[in-house]
């Protein structure tokens, strides 16, 4: 079960995941706290929020004529950094 999620598409890991149900007997089922999981999914899908928040910063900054070098002192990295992360977006803009 275990190598049929980690491999394939979305819709393969759930077809996966239902036949694996539908098969499953409730005495093999063991209860497990996944508190700790669910707050790691929600605080990748926040980077993923932040991140695409901070982009459209950066190219609303570089549209400003804004240099790179205050850019990069904003974010707290050098001006190579932050063009390094950032400087094909803007420039496709």
């Amino acid at each position: 079960m275990v190598e049929a999620m980690t491999k394939g598409s979305r819709t393969e890991k759930a077809g996966a995941l239902e036949r694996w149900a539908d098969e499953v007997q409730p005495d093999a089922l063991v209860e497990i706290d996944t508190t700790v999981l669910r707050h790691l999914g929600e605080l990748a899908q926040q980077r993923a929020t932040l991140e695409s928040e901070l982009r459209a910063a950066v190219l609303a900054a570089r549209r400003s004529d804004r240099s790179w070098s205050e850019i990069g002192a904003m974010l707290g990295v050098s001006k190579q950094a932050a063009q390094r992360k950032y400087g094909r977006a803007a420039s496709a803009a």
